[in-house]
């Protein structure tokens, strides 16, 4: 069965994104990176068509393993980033046996239900060495006015999309009850639901 993501591929790869976006997101994946050595191993969790995200961690030099459900997406991961190892599954099942020195699971958490958010949240952290970091984006969907509501749809290329998650102080409750500290929290677009950019550091006496 076809994902949503799988029918609007083509779409979605070949969009312009909006001018600065691109830019606006690297600023935030290359805090993540900061420090680590060549060769390092990092973690993409909803990686998409590998663009921008997983082809800029590539030409820093670092190695990539992209995860997403969208067989469709990760065709065109497959020319984007050739060097990366990409796994199509759902992030919510997916068994990650590699430890990471850093991850990013930007705007992917927001399509899964939101009780399984704290679980995804414990499996970046177990799969992350002591003191990685993780960017995350949160928010841009559960109003904090209104905690009792669980998602919405929305429309994208002709094509229903859901979006699920909890007001902001939840959610960063559960990235700290993960066993990761919160080291920037910031709302980078006000305009979407207060969608929030998250950057979060395995605690050393966190234990898988």
């Amino acid at each position: 069965m076809q994902k949503p993501y799988d029918l609007i591929a083509d779409q979605w790869h070949t969009h312009k994104r909006a001018p600065g976006y691109i830019e606006h997101v690297l600023r935030y994946v290359d805090r993540v990176l900061e420090g680590l050595p060549a060769g390092a191993k990092v973690l993409d969790l909803g990686c998409g068509t590998g663009e921008p995200v997983a082809k800029h961690i590539v030409e820093r030099g670092f190695s990539v393993t992209g995860v997403d459900e969208s067989s469709e997406m990760l065709k065109f991961a497959r020319q984007t980033v050739p060097e990366a190892e990409l796994i199509h599954a759902d992030i919510v099942t997916v068994e990650l046996t590699d430890t990471f020195d850093a991850a990013v699971a930007w705007d992917s958490m927001f399509h899964v239900a939101r009780e399984h958010h704290a679980a995804i949240y414990r499996k970046l952290a177990n799969a992350l060495r002591e003191g990685a970091g993780v960017l995350l984006s949160v928010g841009g969907s559960a109003p904090a006015e209104d905690d009792s509501v669980e998602g919405f749809t929305s429309a994208m290329y002709g094509q229903t999309f859901y979006y699920s998650g909890f007001a902001p102080e939840v959610a960063r409750k559960l990235i700290e009850a993960s066993g990761c500290e919160v080291e920037l929290w910031e709302v980078d677009d006000p305009t979407s639901r207060g969608h929030i950019a998250v950057i979060a550091r395995k605690m050393a006496s966190h234990l898988p």
